[in-house]
């Protein structure tokens, strides 16, 4: 066979791969450049970088990158809630302590959604996701506006940023699902 007729060969079979079973293998990187186009709001380095760190996210399709970045998302929040229970246990000032009690509220309450919104996504209850997946996002500026209230610098800025894209991000995802 003459190497032409192998190069179309190959492209061919690629074309008909992508075109016959979209979303069977998609990439980190197309489906974080689909949610950027879909957000402007994702960061789309952001979002390849957390993911690719994921085990099973270079061969996941659709649904299974929303799982990754709903069990990144809570990993995230289970990390915030380990940080505030340490700036708590150190903290002397009333208001400082008022805020990270209500961060701490806040975050406990996204646990158990994200509890209730990996299961809705693997089971494919989208709609049950999207609604636990949206109270996560605005979870995380709740946290800063308590700050920002009580006039005291957040000691979370970074860990609500973090938080808040990869929520946005995961329900990005969701939404691509249907």
């Amino acid at each position: 066979m003459r190497p032409s007729t192998i190069c179309i060969l190959l492209a061919v079979a690629v074309l008909v791969h992508h075109h016959l079973l979209p979303g069977v293998e998609a990439s980190v990187e197309a489906a974080c450049r689909d949610a950027a186009n879909s957000s402007p709001n994702i960061k789309f380095d952001f979002c390849v970088a957390a993911l690719s760190s994921y085990p099973g996210s270079r061969s996941a399709d659709t649904k299974g990158l929303a799982v990754i970045a709903a069990s990144l998302t809570k990993d995230k929040a289970s990390s915030v809630v380990v940080k505030v229970k340490s700036l708590l246990a150190k903290a002397s000032d009333k208001k400082t302590k008022q805020c990270l009690e209500s961060c701490e509220n806040v975050y406990e309450d996204v646990l158990s959604d994200l509890d209730t919104s990996i299961p809705a996504i693997k089971e494919g209850r989208l709609g049950d996701a999207k609604t636990y997946l949206s109270t996560a996002v605005d979870a995380p500026s709740t946290c800063e506006e308590g700050f920002e209230e009580l006039q005291v610098p957040s000691p979370l800025t970074k860990e609500d940023s973090d938080l808040t894209q990869i929520c946005i991000i995961t329900l990005a995802f969701t939404n691509m699902l249907g």
